[in-house]
């Protein structure tokens, strides 16, 4: 089954990897797909998008010449939720590229992985909504700018604001 994504102007891209878009991947956009079985990969592309679109236009520029869409009319397809269904669609497609049974066992660890990345977010958002957090974040500053008036560093003091006269 081929993976597919709908890009911010109803384009529809089909991901289809073989061995031939991995080789013009690693042409346009120096990546070895296959980093993703054992590198770093998909934790890189869950933090440079602008990579992330540099693959994904090479995996579907067939495509987007056919359809005489250009890499920077492309990119501008890939934003908000269209880039996490595209990056699904990658990995999907990467994982269908291997036989049984790698397969499987890609499978399970893009599984944990998005596991993870679910759980990671969780954690983010718990902390964000933490009634904690405002205070840590004033206490922070607070030390900070003590730092800084008892280094001497700071050529206003308090008592001279106090006496300076409003204009």
């Amino acid at each position: 089954m081929m993976q597919k994504f709908v890009d911010r102007k109803s384009n529809v891209w089909v991901v289809d990897i073989d061995s031939t878009t991995l080789r013009r991947v690693k042409a346009i956009a120096g990546v070895n797909l296959l980093e993703f079985v054992e590198g770093d990969l998909v934790e890189r592309l869950s933090h440079d998008f602008l990579l992330l679109g540099d693959i994904l236009y090479a995996v579907c520029k067939p495509q987007a010449d056919q359809q005489g869409i250009s890499d920077e009319e492309f990119g501008q397809g890939l934003a908000g939720d269209v880039i996490s269904d595209a990056t699904a669609a990658l990995l999907e497609g990467l994982v269908a590229f291997f036989p049984e049974p790698r397969r499987r066992l890609l499978q399970t660890a893009a599984a944990k992985y998005q596991s993870v990345q679910t759980k990671a977010m969780e954690l983010v958002q718990m902390k964000l909504n933490s009634p904690d957090l405002e205070e840590e974040i004033l206490d922070k500053l607070r030390s900070e700018l003590d730092q800084v008036t008892s280094n001497g560093s700071s050529t206003v003091s308090p008592e001279s604001l106090e006496s300076t006269p409003d204009h």
